[in-house]
């Protein structure tokens, strides 16, 4: 019987810095090539440390924007405060920032369309502008031996 293993490569440097995030305001990152060989999976990091007590929704939202060429990538804002077509961008997950401490969250790209290029797209929905904030990307792998 085949034995399949999954490795998790090493944390990267920040693929987004939230930096000084306004509340109700979006951020992109540049364009990530997953590469020819597209991970089984991606675990993506999200940390941030809002600078006041929390108010309202009191969140992060993570979303994507997918491409398959690196050119056409999926519509929804990438900046700015407009969210009218918000809904358009492929939903990962809302990390909650109930307090001033700095908040981390993991989450999974498992279970969005499988694409070679990708932009994450962040949401501070705080009620607060950011003091710092990051995203980080691990990549999974596998083998079957």
């Amino acid at each position: 019987m085949a034995t399949f293993t999954q490795t998790q490569g090493v944390r990267s440097p920040s693929v987004l810095n939230l930096g000084t995030l306004a509340n109700a305001t979006y951020i992109t990152s540049a364009a990530i090539d997953l590469g020819s060989v597209i991970p089984l999976d991606v675990t993506l990091e999200i940390e941030c440390d809002p600078n006041g007590t929390p108010a309202g929704n009191r969140q992060l939202i993570l979303f994507a924007k997918l491409s398959l060429d690196n050119t056409n990538f999926g519509s929804g804002p990438e900046s700015g405060t407009t969210s009218t077509e918000e809904a358009d961008l492929h939903w990962i997950g809302s990390m909650p920032c109930n307090d001033t401490n700095i908040h981390r969250k993991f989450f999974s790209l498992q279970g969005l369309p499988v694409t070679r290029y990708l932009k994450l797209v962040v949401k501070n929905d705080t009620g607060v502008a950011l003091s710092s904030g990051n995203v980080y990307r691990a990549d999974i792998t596998g083998l079957s031996t």
